[in-house]
């Protein structure tokens, strides 16, 4: 089951090794280049998301708490 799993993966990276290699016509430099940018906008992009989802579920949970009960009355 590992090693499919590996192989698939192997398979995945030589097929976007070769579509960089095609859009950049070649230049293994550019390709590295361009692959290693969209992989950075893809991290920022899956940390805002990430991020985004802590602060909903973090004012979800706000929200939902049990309000304190108040004892007394403010004439004692």
């Amino acid at each position: 089951m590992v090693c499919a799993v590996a192989a698939a993966r192997a398979d995945a990276v030589d097929v976007l090794v070769e579509q960089y290699l095609d859009t950049s016509s070649g230049n293994a430099v550019a390709a590295l280049r361009q692959a290693i940018s969209d992989a950075l906008e893809d991290a920022v992009e899956c940390r805002e998301k990430l991020e985004a989802a802590e602060r909903a579920t973090s004012r979800g949970f706000t929200r939902q708490m049990p309000m304190p009960r108040m004892t007394g009355t403010a004439s004692q």
